[in-house]
C-alpha cells in the first residue's frame, strides 16, 4: 500500500478507516507502522517522524489516541467513539450506563465535550 508520509495524511486515513492500530499486530497492513517508512520512526522529525504524530495526532481532538487494542496504542476516529464505547460498556449507550452510575464523571465529561463539538 502506498505509504503516509505526513501527519495531515494520517489523519486522513485514520478518519477514512475508523480506527487503527500503532503497532503492526495480527491484522497485516493494519497498522500505522506498517503504512509509513521505518527508517523515519524515532528520528524525532516532527514532520517525518511517526511516533512524533501520535501527539500531533491527539491535539486535534478529533482523533483520540490511546491503548483501545488489547492494551496497545492506537487511534480511534470521532465518528467511530460512540461504537468502540458501546463495544467496551457490554452494550450500554453512555447515558445509560452513566445513569445505572457505572460510568465515572471524568467520562460523563468527555462524552460531552465529543458531543458538543459533533454538534458544530
Amino acid at each position: 500500500p502506498k505509504c503516509i508520509q505526513d501527519v495531515d495524511e494520517a489523519v486522513e486515513y485514520i478518519n477514512r478507516v475508523g480506527f487503527l492500530p500503532l503497532f503492526k499486530n495480527e491484522i497485516p497492513g493494519f497498522s500505522l507502522e506498517e503504512r509509513t517508512v521505518a527508517e523515519y520512526w524515532w528520528s524525532d522529525d516532527p514532520v517525518r517522524d511517526p511516533w512524533r504524530w501520535r501527539i500531533a495526532i491527539a491535539k486535534k481532538h478529533d482523533i483520540l489516541y490511546g491503548k483501545f487494542f488489547a492494551k496497545k496504542a492506537g487511534f480511534i476516529s470521532k465518528k467511530w467513539l460512540p461504537v468502540f464505547a458501546n463495544y467496551r460498556r457490554d452494550g450500554y449507550d453512555f447515558d445509560a450506563l452513566f445513569e445505572d452510575e457505572k460510568a465515572p464523571i471524568k467520562h460523563k465529561k468527555i462524552m460531552d465535550h465529543f458531543m458538543e463539538n459533533d454538534a458544530e
